[in-house]
């Protein structure tokens, strides 16, 4: 065997606890809607209600946790961030993350992302998805709801280029 190779036959040292097989660690939608609560409250504050437009907790709260249930990666990085989330809110005070004001909310919110970047972007990415992509989000918006394609964007008529020169030029390769 020479230097430097891994062995084929040894399984690493990897981390001895807290797989992603570890129960412990297991994100399930069941755990993720036993804070439905704090969840909702959080969208909430990412996305409030303004101008006609609902709060985020109403529309994209469903969302979320399909993602949490098709996804183990998407799930435990959610989960993840809650836990940020309530752990930084049970130090403030005693009354939880609901009960801050909405700016408390907000720096708390901010803390959050400054220490948990990777998961609070998740949080972000799946709560603007899952806004922005719901029927009543789309119709507020005024755009029309259903797939941009097959019908596609509205192209101006443009005259196209002369080929006859092209065409008259025959193929540049040689044919096998």
């Amino acid at each position: 065997m020479r230097r430097r190779e891994p062995d084929l036959d040894d399984s690493g040292r990897g981390a001895p606890r807290r797989r992603r097989d570890d129960p412990e660690t297991r994100v399930t939608p069941e755990r993720l809607a036993a804070k439905r609560d704090l969840l909702r409250a959080v969208l909430d504050t990412l996305v409030p209600a303004g101008d006609g437009f609902p709060e985020s907790g109403a529309l994209a709260l469903d969302h979320l946790l399909a993602i949490a249930g098709a996804s183990a990666e998407a799930g435990s990085l959610l989960a993840r961030a809650l836990d940020a989330v309530e752990t930084a809110a049970r130090a403030d005070a005693a009354r939880g993350f609901a009960g801050l004001s909405v700016a408390r909310r907000e720096d708390l919110l901010r803390a959050v992302e400054r220490l948990h970047p990777e998961a609070f972007d998740a949080l972000v990415r799946h709560t603007y998805d899952g806004f922005y992509s719901h029927p009543a989000t789309i119709a507020r918006l005024g755009l029309e709801p259903g797939p941009v394609q097959p019908r596609g964007h509205r192209i101006e008529p443009a005259a196209l280029p002369d080929l006859a020169r092209v065409a008259a030029r025959g193929p540049i390769f040689r044919r096998a």
